[in-house]
């Protein structure tokens, strides 16, 4: 693949994984980055890419994941952006599951600097609002409007040593206390308008943890899959078992829709969350971006 670097988070795999990284590296034509700060990433891997690098590896959870994407598509130019590998290492690392990459550190490694070709796969815009106005960002996997997000914030403030369980652990904590909004949501050609629970739109198939939310999305296909949730509370609770397996949809509770572009607008104004990470609230949009990131699967 040429020049190659790792971005690894060294807090991933409680500290094991940055260590097991230097010892599968040490015979391989690859650099070794580790990261300092929130956004430290996203600075590596836009460093990387002007500088001509092949290949960057995002070595950490789905929130290095994030960063990085960020980092390789932030200069709008597709011809540049350098190949993506994964090594898993965090609390979910629910974005590899859709392509099975392997868990063990030395074989994800392995794979990412094979010969073989990457797969073309998409990736999503979203535009949203902060405190401070409008903001922009990309994500790759799975982005959340309602009570999605509300769960990643709470997850986010437990024990790490959860693991994967911190998003149930978040979802029990959190269900009881979200009250449901209005919402106004806008795909393509298509409309909704009424009451939301929570808003998926899909890229890839499996987010909080290990849940087969999009169990039929296709990261190649040049269209999110969209659910509207309308659902109860008791929905929620007595279908939670079904989403971990996928096999929670049909519904008739969940609207099911597939697009390249949603917008949405809701009263009282919901959270945004993307990869598992919450970036602000309503208005938003999301666009799809066919075949923005070349992975190594």
């Amino acid at each position: 693949m040429g020049k190659a670097i790792v971005i690894v988070n060294p807090k991933a795999g409680r500290g094991k994984l940055a260590p097991k990284l230097e010892v599968a590296a040490r015979t391989r034509d690859v650099d070794i980055a580790s990261t300092t700060h929130p956004g430290h990433a996203t600075e590596l891997a836009q460093r990387a890419r002007a500088s001509g690098v092949d290949l960057v590896i995002a070595a950490g959870g789905d929130g290095t994941i994030h960063e990085v994407v960020n980092g390789l598509l932030a200069d709008g130019d597709d011809a540049t952006v350098p190949a993506l590998g994964i090594v898993s290492g965090g609390s979910g690392d629910d974005y590899a599951k859709t392509f099975a990459i392997p868990d063990e550190p030395s074989a994800a490694l392995e794979l990412a600097l094979s010969e073989k070709a990457p797969r073309i796969v998409d990736a999503g815009l979203i535009t949203y609002r902060t405190g401070s106005g409008e903001a922009e960002r990309f994500f790759c996997n799975i982005a959340e409007v309602g009570i999605g997000p509300e769960v990643v914030d709470r997850a986010s403030r437990m024990p790490r040593r959860l693991g994967g369980a911190v998003y149930f652990a978040g979802f029990c904590l959190t269900l009881p206390v979200y009250k449901r909004r209005t919402a106004q949501i806008g795909m393509d050609d298509k409309a909704y308008d009424g009451p939301l629970t929570n808003l998926v739109v899909a890229i890839g198939q499996v987010f909080g943890g290990g849940m087969r939310v999009a169990p039929q999305a296709d990261p190649s296909d040049a269209l999110f899959d969209v659910q509207i949730q309308f659902g109860s509370k008791w929905d929620y609770v007595a279908g939670i078992a079904k989403v971990y397996r996928g096999t929670h949809l049909p519904h008739p509770r969940i609207r099911e829709e597939r697009a390249a572009h949603v917008e949405i607008t809701c009263e009282p104004p919901a959270l945004i969350e993307a990869d598992g990470e919450v970036l602000g609230h309503t208005p938003a949009t999301f666009s799809l971006l066919p075949g923005a990131l070349r992975l190594k699967v």
